[in-house]
């Protein structure tokens, strides 16, 4: 007997169906299993600090800054825009559908189910959390650093729905956070290092000159909040994830 017409068991099974046609847990969805209090007071308190004692220090000394360093930073930051990462991962999902489709081997199925879960985790994290920021940030308003000598750095226009007065948050910072914890979320051994890109790629912001301090730490806090929340979603659903009693998701064995 093939590989192709084996009887799988249940849990084989429930391994080859697509998120589409996963039940949710009995359990109902609880807020408190995406930890809101570990992001929410952290952000808080650095963007408190930030607007208190950074922004206006660190908009003032920007021209102070190397060119050749302003240059790089322009580069990094056009790799955590959210498109390029929709892309990606968009990709790898239906490359991953291919492959799913075309398989016979229940191996090589399992695996192409796998990464098509991983991959649309990272979609559906940078998805929510840049659709969202952007909205937000539009309506707070704040002023760009490049308006910092006419108005400052405190200055807000509520609503205004204009680019120059979009800095808080950043949505670059958020996407940062985004994706590199949903990374860290399925490859824990490798956390410190996507905290450290998270955090070099989302401040390169200030040097371009685009952003506050305050408006990245809360973007990156806000990032990685959204990717622990569709973490839990996914674990509703038995994909990718464990809600532990305490602590964030863990991944499934």
């Amino acid at each position: 007997m093939t590989e192709k017409h084996q009887s799988l068991p249940a849990t084989g099974r429930t391994r080859l169906r697509l998120f589409w046609k996963r039940k949710p847990a009995r359990k109902p969805f609880s807020l408190s299993a995406t930890r809101w209090p570990w992001f929410l007071l952290p952000a808080a308190t650095m963007a408190l600090l930030s607007l208190a004692a950074l922004d206006g220090p660190v908009a003032s000394a920007r021209d102070a800054m190397s060119p050749s360093f302003q240059d790089v930073a322009v580069r990094l930051t056009d790799v955590t825009t959210a498109p390029w990462i929709l892309m990606a991962s968009g990709a790898v999902t239906l490359a991953a559908l291919a492959v799913l489709a075309g398989a016979d081997r229940v191996a090589v199925r399992c695996r192409a189910v796998h990464v098509a879960h991983q991959a649309s985790y990272v979609f559906a994290s940078v998805a929510l959390a840049s659709a969202t920021v952007n909205v937000v940030k539009r309506l707070i308003g704040r002023a760009r650093p490049s308006l910092f000598d006419s108005v400052g750095d405190l200055h807000f226009r509520l609503g205004g729905w204009a680019y120059d007065y979009a800095s808080f948050p950043s949505g670059h910072a958020t996407t940062s956070g985004a994706v590199f914890a949903t990374l860290a979320l399925l490859f824990p051994r490798a956390g410190p290092v996507f905290a450290s890109l998270a955090i070099f790629f989302a401040y390169a912001r200030v040097a371009v000159g685009a952003h506050y301090p305050s408006d990245i730490s809360t973007g990156l806090f806000y990032g990685a909040w959204v990717a622990v929340f569709v973490a839990v979603v996914f674990a509703r659903y038995r994909l990718l994830f464990l809600i532990p009693e305490k602590g964030l998701p863990e991944r499934r064995g």
